[in-house]
C-alpha cells in the first residue's frame, strides 16, 4: 500500500513538473499565433458589446429613440471604433529596439476633491526602423528594463522583453508581471512561459 501511494505521488510529481516546463519552439510558435488570435477575439467582441450599452445609456437620458438618440449613438460608436481600432494597432506591432531612456512622467488627476499629482513610470524606446516609441510600464519592469537594453516586443501580445535575459526574472508578455526563468508559466495570469530564441526569430 505505501509502495504504491509512493508511486502515485511520483507520478503526481513528474506531471505537474511537465505541466510547468517551459514551452518547446513549436509549442511557442503555436501560442503565440493563439494568443493573438483570441486577443483580437476578445477585443472586437468587447466592442460590439459595448455598443447597445452605449445606445441604452443614451436611451435612458433621452427618454425615447429619435434622430438625436441615433446621431449621439452614431458618434460614440465612431470614437468607440477608432479607440478600438488604435488599441488594437498598438499590440499589434512587432518591433526590435533599444531603450534609450526611463523616465517618470507627472500625471495630474483629483482625488477627494482636490489636485492630485502621481508618476507614472515610462519607457523611451528606438526601434531598429529609427521611430521612438513611449510605453508606460509597471513599477516591475520600470525597474527591470534599463538604458542600451535592447528589446523586442511580438505582434499581438501586451508587453516587451529583453533580447538578452541577464537576470533571473522574465516577462510575462500577456500581463506584463515578472517570474522566475524556468517557471514554466506565470503565477499572476498562468501564461506559459515562451522559449525565448523563437521569439526573436518570429519578431525579425
Amino acid at each position: 500500500m505505501a509502495a504504491g501511494a509512493k508511486a502515485s505521488r511520483s507520478r503526481s510529481i513528474r506531471k505537474a513538473s511537465a505541466k510547468a516546463a517551459p514551452l518547446t519552439p513549436e509549442q511557442t510558435r503555436d501560442w503565440v499565433q493563439t494568443y493573438g488570435r483570441h486577443s483580437r477575439i476578445y477585443a472586437w467582441g468587447f466592442f460590439a458589446l459595448i455598443l447597445p450599452v452605449i445606445l441604452g445609456v443614451i436611451w435612458w437620458e433621452m427618454g425615447e429613440i429619435n434622430e438625436d438618440v441615433m446621431y449621439s449613438f452614431g458618434f460614440a460608436a465612431v470614437v468607440t471604433f477608432l479607440l478600438a481600432g488604435w488599441s488594437r494597432k498598438q499590440t499589434t506591432q512587432s518591433w526590435v529596439g533599444v531603450v534609450e531612456e526611463m523616465f517618470m512622467k507627472q500625471v495630474r488627476g483629483r482625488r477627494d476633491g482636490d489636485d492630485d499629482i502621481a508618476y507614472s513610470p515610462r519607457a523611451k524606446i528606438r526601434t531598429q526602423g529609427g521611430k521612438a516609441l513611449t510605453l508606460r510600464l509597471p513599477e516591475a519592469l520600470y525597474v527591470y528594463f534599463a538604458p542600451g537594453d535592447r528589446v523586442f516586443k511580438i505582434s499581438g501580445l501586451d508587453w516587451p522583453e529583453k533580447a538578452e535575459l541577464d537576470r533571473a526574472e522574465r516577462v510575462c508578455l500577456a500581463c506584463g508581471n515578472l517570474y522566475a526563468q524556468g517557471a514554466g508559466k506565470c503565477p499572476r495570469c498562468s501564461a506559459p512561459e515562451p522559449d525565448l530564441e523563437t521569439l526573436l526569430r518570429l519578431v525579425k
